[in-house]
């Protein structure tokens, strides 16, 4: 069975985790509001946040990475203090320790309260829509500026670099298919590669030969990964291509005491369901 999800895994805090306690999953009541369960390989996750646009979801990504370096850093303060040869240095690196700790616990807080996200909790993420975006080099911006049906919106501005939008996936399994579908053209192409910078350190002429072979057959595969996605998706994929997640949902792992006390009032969207 092939998943349909992308996990975002996040580890308890370890020695930190004692000091910084997790908050509970707090799913409303299923007999005045609408929870949604996933249950994915007999575990349910419960669903904690929507996003719904890009910036939405591309700020959660940052943040998540910003709390997450700091919680690193806490870890290895932590660790040089314990192993501190004198006092006055063990000192200095448990006030660093505490430090640290205080604003890791601030920031987790924040994080809670804004997302739902906690980061002794393991959580799953379903992309339910994706922007297929393409580089454009200066040049074809040029070029794309100048005709006559060009629409601005189809531009994303990423800094100093111009992306072609050329169009968005929606719904978790075909955004699951179109991934799956890329990743297919990626492999053949990358196989390809390897065996053409394969080609020039051959000496033999049966090595030579059999390389030559299996290049034609890559290409093929190559030729044919290409043209099942074109047929599929109206447009040629390009040599480099960027999936923006445009809206997606944030689950938190149940415990068993959890997931008990949620009880059986809310089905659970079973995996297997959405292949």
């Amino acid at each position: 069975m092939k998943k349909l999800t992308a996990f975002l895994c996040f580890c308890a805090l370890s020695a930190i985790a004692q000091e910084t306690k997790p908050a509970d999953a707090k799913p409303a009541d299923p007999k005045t509001a609408q929870v949604e369960v996933l249950e994915v390989e007999g575990k349910r996750f419960v669903l904690v946040r929507n996003f719904a646009a890009v910036e939405d979801f591309a700020n959660f990504e940052r943040n998540v990475q910003v709390i997450n370096q700091k919680r690193q850093e806490a870890q290895q303060v932590q660790q040089l203090a314990q192993i501190a040869l004198t006092t006055p240095e063990r000192e200095a690196r448990s006030k660093e320790f505490e430090a640290k700790l205080a604003v890791l616990q601030s920031d987790n807080a924040t994080m809670a309260k804004n997302y739902g996200f906690d980061l002794s909790r393991q959580y799953l993420v379903v992309q339910t829509k994706l922007n297929v975006l393409s580089a454009l080099s200066n040049e074809e911006y040029i070029k794309l500026a100048a005709d006559k049906e060009f629409k601005s919106e189809s531009v994303v501005n990423a800094g100093d670099k111009k992306f072609l939008n050329r169009g968005s996936v929606s719904g978790a399994v075909e955004v699951e298919a179109f991934k799956l579908q890329v990743q297919r053209v990626m492999e053949t192409r990358r196989a390809l590669q390897q065996l053409v910078d394969l080609q020039p350190r051959l000496t033999k002429d049966a090595d030579k030969k059999k390389v030559e072979d299996a290049v034609k057959n890559a290409q093929g595969e190559v030729n044919a990964a290409l043209e099942e996605f074109r047929k599929s998706r109206g447009y040629d994929l390009p040599g480099e291509i960027t999936l923006q997640t445009a809206e997606a949902k944030l689950y938190t792992l149940l415990s068993d005491e959890e997931s008990k006390r949620l009880g059986d009032q809310t089905p659970a969207k079973k995996d297997e369901e959405k292949k």
